[in-house]
């Protein structure tokens, strides 16, 4: 590993140098050093550099800096001063304030080093990053974007700074980022609903229920109050979500702007809620009237019933291979001592033998109410500025990327228009084969 060396000049003065070797076009090896005068702790963080990313890379971070003149403004303590900005004016919640720390201490400076310059930020050490944060970090590409959106803003904010810029322009601006490919999101059809709702405690049914008919969000339906649902016409007013602000959870606004809505929910879900309270009190509370927050929701109710699920999928498959006595060992999540009081599970394998087969094979969060909810007003001919209004969506384009396939009705149009040629182009071949 290279290694700052300090020579002296005839003036007394000490300038430190960094020796590397390369190879030239016919193979021979040369040696030669880089010279950063004075600055030895340029040539410290330029040796930092060579050794994590090799000569060509480090020889290109180098020219580049040199070529955009010297900047005594640090790269992590500007992007820290951003961030302090962005809290101070409200833009971001403290808890993204940490997160956005957490990305300059552990991906921004062990790469570009403690001492980098803003203007070491080049489009070639940008895409150094990249393939820095993908490859040797193991980021996925979501979090490569979110991670190069802070890069980017905080270059951005350089660009924009008053009276005297700090960067002529911002290199990560139109940078490629790996491609982001969303998994399809899995939803309960109507059968698997039934079954999965007679797995949940019937304590959390209507909780479970209303965040499928609602669309909420699970952190917007532990927020709720008695006095956010009308007792009559079931109109919900949404306009508060938990936020995690690290230590603790606090009530904040919903996720988008467009996320203060009021829904209407169906009557006979409205008939399973106990509104006949103080409407201060939360809509969906534990014993001591505290707030359902998304994790006991999980923890306490879901979860359990993903369990019950999970065995009654294995006894239905030793019922199959005639092993009885191995079923009924796979029961026991239903047996008195486990305090089950819900349906006879022996009843439930042959009730919702495909339902079983397929929910199995299904990734099932409280989330998936949400998808469920959505979907199933798509595929009943909801039209789609009303799912996504209700949904809380920033816009429509979000529901038709997320939910859009769900809406078959259009292609199903489409697939009626071209059928009216295929009698006419038909007989025409018949004819020609005749002739």
């Amino acid at each position: 590993m290279a290694t700052p060396r300090p020579r002296q000049r005839k003036d007394g003065t000490v300038n430190w140098q960094v020796p590397f070797h390369y190879y030239d076009c016919d193979g021979v090896r040369r040696c030669t050093a880089e010279s950063f005068g004075e600055d030895y702790e340029q040539a410290v963080w330029w040796c930092d550099y060579l050794a994590r990313h090799g000569l060509d890379q480090a020889l290109l971070m180098l020219e580049a800096k040199r070529g955009g003149g010297e900047s005594d403004v640090l790269l992590d303590g500007w992007l820290t001063d951003y961030a302090d900005m962005l809290l101070k004016t409200r833009s971001i919640s403290p808890p993204v304030y940490r997160k956005y720390l957490g990305i300059i201490r552990n991906d921004i400076t062990p790469f570009f080093g403690e001492n980098a310059p803003i203007d070491a930020v080049t489009q070639d050490s940008d895409a150094a990053w990249i393939v820095f944060l993908e490859q040797d970090k193991g980021n996925g590409a979501k979090t490569i974007k979110n991670k190069h959106g802070f890069l980017s803003a905080g270059l951005r904010a350089a660009v924009e700074q008053r009276p005297v810029a700090l960067l002529p322009f911002n290199p990560g601006s139109g940078m490629r980022l790996p491609a982001c490919h969303g998994s399809e999101i899995d939803i309960f059809d109507s059968e698997e609903w039934e079954l999965f709702e007679e797995l949940i405690i019937e304590r959390w049914r209507p909780q479970a229920e209303f965040g499928l008919v609602s669309m909420a969000r699970p952190s917007e339906v532990g927020a709720l109050l008695v006095r956010d649902v009308h007792p009559v016409t079931g109109a919900v007013k949404i306009n508060k979500a938990w936020k995690d602000s690290g230590s603790r959870l606090t009530l904040g606004a919903p996720k988008t702007e467009r996320g203060k809505r009021t829904i209407n929910i169906p009557v006979q879900t409205l008939d399973r809620l106990d509104l006949d309270r103080d409407g201060d009190e939360y809509l969906f509370c534990t014993k001591d009237n505290g707030p359902i927050r998304a994790s006991c929701f999980y923890e306490k109710a879901w979860q359990p019933a993903r369990r019950r699920l999970d065995a009654l999928a294995r006894a239905a498959a030793a019922f199959n291979k005639g092993d009885d006595c191995l079923a009924y060992r796979y029961l026991s999540p239903f047996t008195r001592k486990a305090l089950w009081c819900g349906a006879d599970p022996v009843e439930l394998v042959a009730r919702y033998p495909a339902a079983l087969m397929t929910l199995r094979h299904k990734h099932l969060t409280p989330y998936t109410l949400r998808h469920t909810g959505i979907s199933w007003k798509l595929q009943d001919g909801v039209p789609m500025f009303v799912v996504s209004r209700d949904a809380g969506h920033e816009s429509v384009t979000v529901t038709d990327r997320i939910y859009g396939h769900n809406d078959r009705r259009a292609s199903e149009s489409a697939a009626q228009v071209i059928a009216q040629r295929l009698p006419r182009v038909r007989a025409n071949m018949l004819a020609g084969s005749a002739a």
